[in-house]
């Protein structure tokens, strides 16, 4: 199962992108003039059979609170669940981006801001940021514990150097009692969380190609490794994914320009220490996020391209879905219900109501939209 990180995942290329889209012309989707009831933001999968999606609802004010809705059979029927205290967040401004649920009944939404429900989205408590910091950046669900990475800087201000982040666990099923992770993470560190079972992975990149990955278990560092993209010093890891305690996946770009970059998957079986490359054909689209599921199918989104790449269990070729969106769209939280069936959202529903959920049943072979009822 993965579980998504939240918006800043890949935070170490912002900078980078913003200007390569600017530079390529890149425009920004504008809203029809009928706002749907129910905009996706953030899907999640705890279980194969429990889903949630985070989503933005109309309710005719200037600030709305973000709505959830569920499905408890696979996805043949989604229903309302709740509604949180927060509307999403745009960049840089209060409110929530991102879910992410340990079971069906236990999860969180997040991104500045945090918020938590005990019964399954009915019901969300606002929670404070643990250690008096000013926001969520990164948060991993499992059914061991929920770890989070928060900085000092205030909401809206960026990275602040004398400020490095921190990373707290607190137990399983609590929103309390907090503690701190004793483990380094600069303030200007692109972290990614994920994990299995009792084993949570911290992989914190610096700008480039070299990254160090703690093994964490009840909220104490195990172990420390590092990894190394090709290329490191023209690389970036994009994104990283965990499919069982040992097994490792990290995305890597290298010699990245305007819509193009040479994307290689690093794969390891014995919890990081050592990694295989596998180079991925085509060098249309930057890196995105990645996806793993428990029987090893692989899948990658692209930035700029709107592609998503896929290699199904078991083979050892990649393939590319037929483009079903323009280039320059925003696609997003990625995610196995199986292996087979798969999600992501298409933009983003703090900028604008026109955001899609698409499935695929066929491990990204083909792609379709899905509408979900109001929240």
């Amino acid at each position: 199962m993965r579980l998504h990180a939240g918006r800043a995942s890949i935070a170490v290329i912002g900078a980078v992108l913003t200007a390569l889209l600017v530079g390529a012309g890149a425009s920004t989707a504008t809203a029809e003039p009928t706002q749907p009831a129910f905009s996706p933001q953030s899907i999640v999968w705890p279980t194969p059979t429990d889903g949630y999606v985070l989503g933005a609802v109309a309710c005719g004010t200037a600030t709305c609170p973000a709505g959830v809705v569920a499905t408890h059979d696979g996805g043949k029927t989604w229903a309302t669940a709740g509604r949180t205290h927060n509307g999403l967040a745009k960049s840089g401004e209060p409110g929530l981006t991102s879910l992410q649920f340990a079971d069906k009944k236990f999860g969180w939404a997040f991104d500045p801001y945090l918020e938590v429900t005990k019964d399954g989205g009915r019901t969300w408590t606002q929670v404070p940021v643990p250690g008096g910091d000013a926001k969520i950046l990164h948060l991993l669900a499992t059914p061991d514990g929920t770890y989070v990475v928060t900085s000092g800087c205030a909401i809206g201000t960026g990275i602040c150097d004398d400020r490095p982040l921190k990373v707290w666990r607190a137990p399983a099923g609590k929103s309390t009692g907090w503690k701190l992770v004793d483990v380094p993470v600069a303030a200007g560190d692109n972290v990614m969380l994920d994990g299995q079972g009792s084993t949570a992975y911290l992989l914190a990149a610096p700008f480039g190609g070299r990254a160090r990955i703690s093994t964490l278990r009840s909220g104490v560092v195990r172990s420390t490794s590092t990894v190394t993209c090709a290329d490191p010093d023209d690389a970036a890891v994009s994104d990283f994914a965990v499919n069982s305690p040992n097994r490792l996946f990290v995305l890597c770009m290298a010699n990245y320009g305007r819509g193009h970059a040479d994307k290689t998957l690093l794969v390891s079986g014995d919890g990081g220490k050592t990694f295989r490359y596998d180079a991925i054909p085509g060098g249309l689209g930057l890196a995105g996020e990645l996806a793993v599921a428990p029987d090893g199918a692989v899948m990658l989104t692209t930035i700029t391209a709107s592609l998503v790449y896929n290699r199904p269990t078991l083979s050892k070729t990649w393939r590319i879905a037929d483009p079903w969106l323009e280039n320059g769209e925003r696609i997003h939280d990625l995610v196995f219900q199986s292996p087979t069936t798969a999600w992501l959202v298409e933009s983003d529903a703090a900028y604008t109501p026109n955001t899609h959920l698409w499935q695929t049943q066929d491990a990204g072979q083909t792609w379709h939209q899905t509408t979900l009822p109001p929240a």
